[in-house]
């Protein structure tokens, strides 16, 4: 097995070493911005357009995008041109010994073994040799996913995101061993994080349900489903998936945080109930969650009790304690013990801008003005554009007496208000009394 600095070694040569020279034309620019963006059909389509004339010369990005598309007749030939130009392109002579691989010609796999000087390469040693022998179907298929698992084990390194050579590796490791179910759920996930859910959902399609990947390849489908933007058609298919997959809990889940997320919060609720009576390990969250469509809903006696049974189950939960403590504080309820809560939630997440919003809050409502206005500037400093926390900002100089400040922070949060904040009325009310003023 070869070390994984290595595989990194490989991963940073391919990745960052080729040099791309081409013309100026129309076509080369669209083809490249349209890998940039990972749009392989259209890379394939001005491909097939221009493949009569040298356009480019370098067609690293065709072929990738061909394999990538799983059209191997078309890598195939991409290959060739490539490697007519550069014997030695491993990119090629990987495309090219997949394939020979795929169709038992070792006289051809061997033939791309050696480079010019008769050298090995320790790529493709690693990939398609042991010991001096070729390995077996499966071996190869994973050492090929070993390249791409490796990217992953190394989150500092920049190329873990470069997706289109991570997608290229899958797709060949597929090719060799198309019941590499692993790859090909891997292959589903790359697509999903490049959001190109149709290709996704076509590539998790192609795992059977015997497979240890099923269910969570459905899962994902349900859970991309649930980024559409037609409420019915998303719905619809979500309820589908969780019908054929025997109500699984986990398809469940992503059907209630679909109807949360769109504000159905009364089918959401029905679903996180049914949830908590599995009482599952996570059935803390699924009362957190339940709460926040009861607050969201009005029902805050409700909400509370559900935050409440939240923290029962997991005592130091930092969002749940934010989301209680802030809805007693905006109740002016409990504000000392909101005040603790808050400051434990902070110290267990002190990134999270939210929980430094509540407790900036709970400063100002126990009066501590100065260090009200100090923790929700910080806030601002994180996240310049927040409501909110402007609406906020506004009220604690308002009540320091920094009035034109105030106003200046009310305008800003007025202006980049949308309906669904609920508070555009409440601020052009504020503004009317210091205009009056």
């Amino acid at each position: 097995m070869i070390k994984n600095y290595k595989i990194f070694i490989y991963l940073y040569f391919f990745l960052f070493s080729k040099a791309i020279l081409a013309s100026s034309s129309a076509s080369f620019l669209i083809s490249q911005t349209a890998f940039n963006n990972y749009d392989f059909s259209q890379v394939l389509y001005e491909y097939r357009t221009n493949q009569n004339e040298d356009y480019k010369s370098d067609y690293l990005d065709e072929l990738i995008s061909a394999v990538v598309t799983e059209d191997f007749r078309v890598a195939e030939k991409i290959a060739e041109k490539i490697l007519t130009v550069d014997p030695d392109n491993q990119e090629a002579k990987l495309v090219q010994m997949s394939i020979a691989y795929n169709h038992d010609k070792l006289n051809d796999l061997n033939s791309f073994r050696l480079d010019r000087l008769n050298n090995k390469n320790e790529l493709l040693e690693f990939l398609f040799y042991q010991n001096d022998k070729v390995k077996i179907k499966s071996s190869v298929s994973n050492s090929f996913l070993d390249i791409v698992r490796s990217s992953y084990a190394n989150r500092d390194v920049n190329y873990s995101q470069n997706y289109n050579f991570l997608l290229f590796y899958t797709s060949l490791s597929i090719l060799i061993n198309s019941q590499n179910f692993e790859a090909v759920f891997i292959k589903g996930q790359l697509l999903q994080l490049i959001d190109d859910f149709v290709f996704a959902e076509k590539t998790y399609l192609k795992i059977p349900e015997n497979s240890q990947y099923f269910f969570d390849a459905q899962r994902n489908i349900a859970f991309n489903y649930s980024r559409e933007s037609v409420f019915t058609d998303a719905e619809n298919k979500i309820k589908k998936i969780v019908k054929k997959n025997n109500s699984d809990y986990e398809l469940k889940k992503i059907l209630a945080d679909f109807y949360r997320i769109k504000k159905k919060y009364n089918a959401a609720i029905n679903l996180y109930t049914e949830l908590i009576e599995n009482n599952f390990e996570d059935a803390w969250y699924m009362f957190y969650l339940r709460g926040i469509c009861y607050e969201r809903s009005d029902y805050w006696n409700k909400a509370e009790k559900d935050f409440i049974e939240s923290l029962k189950l997991k005592r130091n939960s930092p969002d749940v304690l934010n989301y209680l403590a802030y809805g007693w504080i905006e109740r002016d309820m409990k504000i000392d013990e909101s005040f603790l809560m808050l400051t434990d939630a902070y110290n267990a997440n002190p990134d999270s801008y939210y929980i430094l919003d509540s407790l900036a809050w709970v400063y100002f409502k126990k009066k501590d003005y100065k260090k009200a206005a100090e923790l929700m500037e910080e806030v601002i400093d994180m996240v310049p554009g927040e409501v909110i926390s402007l609406d906020h900002l506004g009220d604690i100089y308002y009540a320091m007496n920094r009035k034109r400040e105030a106003a200046f922070f009310w305008k800003q949060a007025k202006d980049l208000a949308t309906p669904e904040d609920d508070i555009i009325e409440k601020i052009e009310k504020k503004l009317k009394e210091y205009n009056a003023s």
